[in-house]
Parts: C-alpha cells; sequence; structure tokens
C-alpha cells in the first residue's frame, strides 16, 4: 500500500497513531508492504530551527511501530529525521521486515532547505521474500546514481518517498491545483524517466496537506518498467492507493 498523508511537524505521537491507524487498513487489505512518505514519523524537521524533533534509530516510537507492523505481518518503510550518537542530522526511511529493523536509507542527494543535514554516501538494498529494492528519497529522483545503484544490484522495484514542501500557503483549490500539478508533473516526469531507462517499478508516497508552517502535495503512484503509470491518487489529498507489483 502507497499513502499519502498529513505528517505533522514536532508531533511525533500524532503521527505515531496515524502510521498505525494505516497499518491495520493495509492489514486487512492483505498488503505485505506499507510505503510511507519521507520523514513520516517525526514530520518534516530543520535541524537548525528544531533539533529536538529529531530521533535517534533507538527512539521507542520506532519501537513500537517495527512492534505493530510484526502483528499485522507486514514491512514498512517510513521516514524519520534521523540524529546519530555523533550528533549528525539525516534524512532517513527506515525499513522494518519481521518486527525489525532490517535497514535504513540515508538520503544521498539533499534538496532545498535541506542543507543543514548531512549527506549520506552509501545506497542500500532490502530484500522482502527474496524481492529485491532499493529506496529514492524526494530530492534525489533528479539523480540518476541512486537509481542505477539499486538496478545494478538486482533490485526491479525502488520506492519513492518524498516531502516537498511547496513555496507559500495554499488557501484555496485553486493554490493547492497549483502546487499539486508541479509536483504532479516533476515526480512522474522523474519516476517514468528512470523506470524506462532501467526497466524498474518505482512506487511513490508522498506528505500531503497542511502542516504548522508548510504545505505538502500529496500524491501517490505505481510506475511500471515501461514508464506508465498503472495507478494513482488523483490530486492531493490524503489517499491510500493498493498496488500489485508483480516482481
Amino acid at each position: 500500500m502507497l499513502t499519502a498523508m498529513r505528517c505533522e511537524k514536532g508531533d511525533i505521537d500524532v503521527n505515531l497513531s496515524n502510521h498505525l491507524k494505516k497499518l491495520v487498513g493495509a492489514a486487512s487489505q492483505g498488503c505485505e508492504l506499507l510505503l510511507f512518505p519521507e520523514m513520516s514519523l517525526t514530520g518534516s524537521v530543520d535541524p537548525s530551527m528544531n533539533p529536538e524533533r529529531l530521533i535517534s534509530l533507538e527512539d521507542s516510537k520506532i519501537s513500537e511501530l517495527a512492534s505493530a507492523a510484526k502483528a499485522s505481518d507486514i514491512s514498512v518503510a517510513f521516514g524519520i529525521a534521523e540524529v546519530t550518537e555523533k550528533g549528525e542530522a539525516f534524512i532517513t526511511h527506515v525499513v522494518v521486515t519481521d518486527g525489525r529493523r532490517s535497514g535504513v536509507q540515508r538520503k544521498r542527494h539533499l534538496g532545498d532547505g535541506e542543507e543543514h543535514f548531512t549527506p549520506a554516501t552509501d545506497t542500500e538494498v532490502f530484500d522482502i521474500r527474496g524481492h529485491k529494492f532499493g529506496i529514492a528519497i524526494c530530492a534525489e529522483s533528479g539523480f540518476d546514481a541512486p537509481f542505477n545503484d539499486v538496478a545494478e544490484a538486482g533490485a526491479n522495484l525502488v520506492l519513492f518517498p518524498s516531502a516537498p514542501g511547496l513555496y507559500g500557503r495554499r488557501t484555496d483549490e485553486t493554490s493547492w491545483k497549483s502546487g499539486f500539478s508541479w509536483w504532479e508533473q516533476s515526480s512522474l516526469g522523474d519516476a517514468r524517466r528512470h523506470a524506462k531507462r532501467l526497466g524498474l517499478w518505482i512506487a511513490l508516497s508522498g506528505q500531503a496537506g497542511s502542516t504548522l508552517d508548510e504545505d505538502f502535495p500529496g500524491f501517490a503512484a505505481l510506475v511500471s518498467p515501461d514508464g506508465a503509470v498503472v495507478r494513482r491518487l488523483p490530486d492531493w489529498r490524503e489517499g491510500d492507493l493498493i498496488v500489485d507489483v508483480p516482481l
């Protein structure tokens, strides 16, 4: 299941509750994997302004989500703003399989406004029930290497979580439609290009709606190896997309 959801900044308890609800829904649909947006659990964070909102990989909220995923028999990929023991800040996507953290992908190519995070260097390949996949986070879609490295490692699926903050608040349907149109064209343009040139399935999931001080354009979709959009949500509103990826 691919979800477009609102992820409030600095309210990890509410975000965790919403993650747990999504788990229940995905389990009822018989899903094997649930993809959440970039920084979904913490909400988007600026480390220079709110360092207290970053969490470590050992945070109890991650353990609670992992336990719930095990009970639901679902693998989960979700996002956090991470702080390490050395005090480094990363934009990190966490993969939980069989109730345990099976790996993380830290963002290698940072976007505008993310200068206070540390860019990662490693590309990880994950395995769920014999199926290999990688992760490219938001602005990384503008680079070839995150997708090339995954394809070269033998994976044929890339998860593409995002949280592209919109410039200016969205106050009516026209302004929401404008912000969504930009991200729809940008994200699908990149996803279709990488899918077609490498023969990859690409699954998109984005933050949606208004938060404390920033708005997000939402969107979830599945792109096939020939670059076709197999299924997608229609607009900027929150929603869930149940898809079958025939790996």
